[in-house]
């Protein structure tokens, strides 16, 4: 009969209507990022729109679970007007959230590199107040998502024909079988396990998984786990032989108790930097800096956002979970921090950073890794200063913080995170033309930044403390967007950024293409400044020769580590890719077959600081009481 099973044909022309619209967004995805992904082979690119056949009918099914059962119920309310118009609206409420969290990603993937998650919430405060900002200069995304929606609702496909007499038992078998089709859809198929975002690279290559998920299936699943997985890999006493957290650090005869000022310049990747990566120079002031320093040739960040960095820099903690440390269950675990450390070695610590008050919550996490005093936007005496986007210009700010470690009881310990250098890189009018502006949106705002730390090292050279003080600096993340030298865009290049010691005195020189990570600047600053005693870190003295140097980052649901001249790809349960970064750029040629034995020893290494960050978050044990 022509009139059975309407219901059921109208749901699978409507999900298919879905399943259109997140394909085109696959597409356009690949288009707008495409210089971030390796050349693609006509069978890699059919299986990425295969896989991703199937985590779009998995995000379409979770999503409209309601949607779904009122189509499948034998009643016969579904051929009213009533019904069909609920019906709609919801299709059009639920999809529209839908398709807001994955045009919204096609501007905030290349901010972070990876698929949101519930990190999306977090971003919520200073993403409402800078939304004019962003819609301007992101005005094709608002369109993508009006088109979407203009699509949905013009195409939705209407009931013409009633359903005729119900036959309540074929409508049941029916809406049984339907039921269950959309049950394995949900799951993504047969498999063991549900498809989870690590499941992305099953049958692509490590560097394709973000093509294969979409932003609404990672942001979804990202709410629905645990914090926090717990793994075993290992019995705890094998766990303590592989990766102690305990650390001890003596006093040597070259240590002297240095003030401290830590810099953390946004976005500031190492290529960016001349006089380490050879590329083209846009801070020339850092580059002759680099001259004076001990410098940190192979540095990598832990993380891909800001208020992760922060976490890594000054409380020693790893990005290995989707949202950083302090948006989570975890956030009143005791730190290891720098200025809880340096507070036991008698100093004053402050914190510094010219957005505003509370944004990220870097205030309450610098409380917690030992800054006792928070300087923001609030207490910058002159509000002309203020950029109109993130906070105060950069020049102002540090010549602000100048003059405020002037009056700090000595020895200090301070931490300053800069912001000229984000978008939308708000350069002064006076200085507009001034600098070069490069072929990148932040090379033009790089250069003014350079200036202010030129002026900043200028002003404290004048100051009686400047000569007792060791200088660390280094950024909280890279920056992704724009077309960047190739090796800069493979898995190792994206989170390469500078660690740069130097002191007022310039006794502390040299040049180490070690690896190392910002898990690392902990532990060394309390080495140099003659630190006695145990902490617990995840990182090592860069200025020791005592542990296993590594580097280890987390994104689009892998884990990667890097050792030696190898990076690994791991997804919690096995290798899924090795790779010989510094030279094979765009990450052609995997080695896990070739290499067995380097990829079980670092399979080794990262199950092991994998597990053991899981108990210290667990167990509170970050840091030693």
């Amino acid at each position: 009969m022509p009139g059975r099973f309407v219901h059921l044909r109208l749901l699978a022309l409507r999900l298919g209507l879905l399943l259109g619209l997140l394909t085109a967004l696959r597409l356009l995805f690949f288009l707008v990022y495409r210089h971030l992904f390796p050349a693609l082979p006509p069978g890699q690119g059919l299986q990425v729109l295969l896989q991703g056949f199937r985590f779009d009918l998995a995000t379409i099914t979770w999503w409209n679970i309601p949607f779904i059962l009122l189509h499948l119920l034998p009643l016969p309310w579904r051929n009213t007007r009533l019904a069909q118009r609920l019906l709609f609206s919801w299709f059009m409420v639920a999809n529209g959230l839908l398709f807001l969290v994955c045009t919204i990603d096609l501007a905030f993937f290349g901010f972070n590199l990876k698929r949101v998650g519930r990190d999306l919430l977090g971003q919520l405060g200073p993403g409402i107040r800078n939304l004019p900002s962003f819609l301007a200069d992101h005005t094709w995304v608002a369109a993508v998502f009006a088109v979407a929606l203009v699509v949905m609702w013009k195409a939705y496909p209407r009931l013409r024909r009633r359903q005729d007499r119900m036959r309540w038992a074929p409508e049941t078998a029916a809406a049984l079988a339907g039921l269950g089709i959309l049950f394995v859809a949900g799951r993504g198929g047969w498999q063991y396990q549900a498809l989870s975002p690590a499941s992305a690279a099953d049958h692509v290559d490590v560097p394709y998984s973000p093509l294969v998920t979409n932003s609404a299936f990672t942001f979804v699943y990202s709410l629905a786990k645990p914090e926090l997985a717990q793994h075993a890999y290992f019995s705890r006493q094998e766990l303590d032989r592989r990766m102690p957290l305990r650390y001890t650090i003596r006093h040597d005869a070259g240590d002297r108790p240095d003030n401290v000022v830590v810099i953390i310049v946004e976005s500031l990747g190492r290529e960016y930097v001349s006089a380490i990566s050879g590329e083209t120079a846009y801070m020339p002031f850092l580059d002759s800096l680099a001259g004076e320093s001990a410098v940190f040739t192979n540095a990598f960040a832990n993380a891909e956002r800001s208020n992760k960095g922060i976490c890594a820099v000054l409380g020693g903690i790893p990005s290995l979970m989707d949202d950083a440390f302090m948006n989570t269950a975890y956030a009143d675990n005791r730190v290891e921090g720098l200025g809880k450390r340096l507070k036991q070695m008698g100093y004053s610590t402050s914190f510094f950073h010219g957005g505003f008050n509370g944004e990220y919550k870097f205030d309450s996490f610098t409380r917690t890794a030992g800054f006792d005093t928070y300087y923001g936007k609030d207490q910058y005496p002159d509000k002309a200063g203020y950029d109109g986007h993130w906070g105060i210009y950069d020049e102002e700010w540090l010549q602000f913080m100048a003059d405020r470690l002037d009056r700090e009881k000595k020895p200090f310990g301070a931490a300053v995170f800069t912001l000229s250098s984000h978008d939308p890189f708000p350069v002064p009018a006076r200085w507009k033309g001034h600098f070069p502006k490069g072929d990148q949106e932040i090379h033009e705002s790089l250069g003014y930044v350079d200036m202010a730390l030129r002026n900043f090292f200028g002003r404290a050279r004048k100051s009686d403390w400047y000569a007792n003080t060791l200088f660390v600096i280094t950024a909280d993340h890279t920056y992704p967007w724009n077309i960047h030298p190739p090796w800069f865009t493979n898995p190792a290049g994206r989170f390469a950024v500078p660690i740069m010691f130097f002191r007022g005195d310039g006794s502390l020189k040299g040049r180490d293409a070690s690896v190392a990570q910002q898990l690392d600047i902990i532990p060394s600053i309390l080495d140099l400044v003659g630190f006695e005693g145990d902490i617990n870190t995840f990182g090592r003295s860069l200025f020791k020769n005592d542990r296993i140097p590594y580097a280890i980052q987390y994104a689009n649901g892998q884990y990667q580590m890097i050792q030696g001249d190898r990076l690994l790809f791991f997804n919690g349960e096995k290798p899924v890719g090795l790779f010989a970064y510094g030279t094979d750029t765009l990450f052609t040629t995997d080695l896990l077959r070739t290499e067995p034995a380097t990829a079980d020893t670092m399979q080794l290494r990262m199950e092991a600081v994998i597990q053991r960050f899981g108990q210290a978050m667990h167990d509170n044990e970050l840091a030693l009481p």
